[in-house]
């Protein structure tokens, strides 16, 4: 993870914006898996396997191209956006920047969704883009969290990099935050897919307060820069120190 000047609170602040965003993308999956036909928004692997399957078939390749672009636009504006950013705030600052585009996305999402009522009449290809979009800037935003990223919404490199570290006789390491991503993700599947069943209109709210708290969270660990224990003259120094980013390897 990142590493700053920041007081230990303030780490502590940021530490659980990955499990929130983590539950977040596993919230909208259990909510959307069976409102749109077995169809996975976070992660996009599925996305190609409908595509290959579709091929030749314009009405069976649709959600697929919705996801999919849907995805890749959300790259595009969350790299752009989060390196904007950057300019002129810490690199926590950038990604909360990012994640309140992503929430934005999100409510209107969650707003269509609640208007579908609960019998789901809705446009499923255009919701499907907009909750894949709502991903791709979650991810784009994680992205510049650690040396290689921090994956919130797939999970085949983090298991990799999870299960080979701790065996790798070259160096083992253990990641408690890639297991903590992954059980969150999982749990939030299941509640609500079990949610949906008893409230199938209001259970998209879930991903949208995970994706708030995840934007609130980020917005304030970049605002909590006091560094302590320093004398008056030494703030300004303390200030250009807190803006450098080192990786920590896992």
């Amino acid at each position: 993870m990142l590493t700053t000047d920041h007081d230990k609170r303030t780490t502590r602040i940021f530490a659980a914006v990955p499990l929130l965003l983590a539950a977040a993308a596993g919230a909208l999956d259990g909510a959307s898996f069976t409102a749109f036909h077995d169809v996975v928004v976070s992660a996009m692997t599925g996305s190609f396997v409908a595509l290959g399957r579709g091929l030749g078939s314009v009405a069976a390749l649709a959600p697929a191209v919705w996801a999919l672009s849907g995805y890749v636009l959300g790259l595009v504006a969350g790299t752009v956006t989060a390196g904007l950013a950057e300019r002129r705030l810490p690199p926590r600052g950038a990604v909360g920047v990012t994640l309140g585009l992503e929430l934005a996305v999100l409510s209107a999402f969650g707003l269509v969704w609640l208007l579908g009522g609960p019998g789901h009449v809705l446009p499923v290809e255009p919701m499907i883009g907009t909750a894949t979009l709502a991903m791709g800037l979650q991810g784009a935003a994680l992205r510049r969290i650690g040396p290689a990223g921090t994956p919130t919404n797939y999970f085949t490199g983090v298991v990799t990099n999870w299960v080979s570290g701790m065996v790798d006789p070259a160096g083992r390491s253990w990641n408690p935050g890639a297991g903590a991503r992954i059980a969150v993700f999982v749990l939030a599947v299941a509640a609500t897919a079990s949610l949906h069943r008893v409230l199938p209109a209001g259970v998209v709210a879930v991903p949208v307060a995970l994706v708030a708290a995840a934007t609130v969270l980020a917005v304030a660990s970049a605002r909590s820069r006091r560094a302590v224990g320093l004398r008056p003259a030494d703030h300004t120094a303390a200030r250009t120190r807190s803006m450098v980013v080192t990786p920590i390897r896992a």
